[in-house]
């Protein structure tokens, strides 16, 4: 039987949102523990981490920068330079922010790999660089705001904190132990009379300070070094622990990929030594059913024609396996792409099942308009022989399946390929996709089916950016209609159009 030509008929096709789907990706390697050895907390030595925590650092600088120029530009325009009873003078805001202008411009052009830059400062030491320089200018800071009248000296925090984040325990005590001298400095300076003791308070009490007495001093650095210490310790046992989590974490899905991939390197050697075998069963079933060996007595035939079909069943299973490996594979080179008529492709899979469709009095309607695209041949055969063949397998006998294909507007094709066969219940619709998944309703009508003809049809669109929806209704059939861009395949860039829903009118 051949495929009929019906251009002007075929049901039309709804429009369903795009399945969504999982990314593979390739992830660092972790480096895997002696058996029984606990993970310990990662260093940060990774340069691109470092990298980026350097650029962060530049970003949040800017924050810092056009706060102190907004508050020079108040203490500016206000009167007599009083703004919420704060004493705000424009010079040594808008001079920090200058400097902080300046020295951020220097880190973005020697962050390390950041271009064409000076890269003598390795991605750690720059880190440390930014801390040490930021920790100076916030003392100066927190001397013109006030370092006993006000709450500056908090702002120390801000740089501890992070410092617990962004390294180990042991680093981390350091900007703690660095920032702690650098107050403790400027305390030292200002009681010595060697700077003049600044605030930007109104109310000052500033005639008070020589009344304090050593005593108060030695109270509010005790207080504020304790509340930085256990701020310190509580911070860093937390990220201490992330950190060692994330390890576990990163170690045990390391195991696991390496579990998966060994399960797949057996089961690709033992489907591909199941191929012969399968292969020498299927050609000699076909030299006993065609009388090589003599006329076989009907229960025989019978049973050498159910081991044909087995054969039969268990070698597209096979190769249905095969295509998921393949698909999934990260290690293999993508195959080759070229331009490709889809309606060639269609009308090969079409003509390789008509026997099947013959032998169930399944009729194969075609309306196939040339439609070029730029892909891999073997993604988009795999494509269209597991929908075309699912569709001829779950047809009702005497049914009819539709395959229709025309060029899409914005390039590319549409394809439509429609049943009226047993149909999916909507609650299974995206189930049918998964692995080995098959509805009660499939296994019924269909036990020879592997149920991995539609998981090959879910890598093979998310794979190659086609958009795919189907439509179904149980007793009257399923739609897929399928949306392939000019170019389907990993490697090309989007074009405008690329992932559009598929627009049918008439099939």
């Amino acid at each position: 039987m051949t495929p009929r030509e019906d251009p002007a008929a075929g049901p039309q096709a709804s429009v369903l949102p795009p399945l969504d789907g999982a990314v593979y990706r390739l992830t660092p390697a972790v480096a895997a523990l002696p058996p029984g050895a606990p993970p310990s907390a990662p260093e940060l030595v990774d340069p691109d981490l470092l990298r980026r925590q350097a650029a962060w650092f530049c970003r949040l600088r800017w924050l810092v920068v056009a706060i102190l120029a907004l508050a020079g530009l108040a203490g500016a325009v206000a009167p007599g330079g009083v703004v919420g009873g704060l004493q705000l003078t424009p010079v040594w805001p808008w001079t920090v922010a200058g400097l902080l202008a300046c020295l951020n411009l220097l880190y973005l052009r020697w962050i390390p790999g950041a271009g064409a830059a000076d890269r003598r400062l390795g991605p750690r030491h720059h880190l440390w660089v930014q801390i040490g320089l930021d920790l100076l200018v916030l003392t100066a800071v927190i001397h013109f705001l006030g370092s006993v009248e006000t709450y500056a000296p908090l702002m120390y925090l801000v740089h501890i904190i992070l410092a617990c984040i962004f390294f180990p325990p042991a680093q981390s005590l350091r900007v703690t132990a660095v920032a702690a001298v650098l107050y403790l400095a400027c305390l030292a300076l200002e009681l010595h009379g060697v700077i003049q003791p600044a605030t930007v308070l109104v109310h000052t009490g500033m005639d008070q300070r020589a009344a304090l007495g050593t005593d108060f001093y030695a109270w509010r650095l005790g207080a504020t070094f304790v509340i930085w210490t256990a701020i310190w310790y509580l911070t860093s046992g937390l990220a201490v622990m992330l950190r060692r989590r994330e390890s576990e974490l990163a170690i045990t899905n390391q195991r696991l990929r390496a579990s998966s991939d060994e399960r797949t390197r057996h089961m690709l050697q033992t489907t591909h030594q199941l191929k012969a075998p399968l292969a020498a069963i299927h050609a000699n079933t076909q030299l006993l059913l065609g009388g090589y060996c003599g006329q076989l007595p009907e229960p025989a035939l019978a049973v050498v024609g159910r081991v044909m079909e087995r054969s039969v069943s268990l070698a597209a299973q096979i190769q249905r396996m095969l295509q998921l490996a393949n698909l999934r594979s990260e290690s293999q080179a993508p195959p080759p792409v070229a331009e490709l008529d889809v309606a060639a492709l269609l009308q090969t899979t079409v003509a390789a099942l008509e026997a099947t469709a013959t032998r169930r009095q399944i009729r194969l309607v075609c309306s196939l308009q040339s439609a070029m695209v730029w892909a891999a041949e073997d993604h988009l055969r795999m494509l269209c022989e597991n929908l075309v063949s699912n569709a001829v397998n779950y047809s009702h006998d005497g049914g009819q399946v539709r395959v229709c294909c025309r060029p899409a507007a914005v390039g590319g094709a549409d394809v439509l390929i429609a049943d009226e066969g047993i149909g999916i219940p909507e609650d299974k619709l995206a189930k049918v996709f998964e692995d080995y998944f098959r509805t009660t309703e499939a296994t019924k009508h269909n036990k020879a089916s592997s149920g991995l003809g539609l998981a090959v049809v879910r890598d093979v669109v998310r794979l190659t950016g086609i958009t795919l929806e189907v439509e179904s209704r149980v007793g009257h059939g399923t739609r897929f209609s399928l949306a392939i861009p000019r170019r389907a395949h990993p490697t090309a860039v989007a074009a405008p159009g690329a992932g559009r829903s598929p627009a049918w009118h008439m099939c």
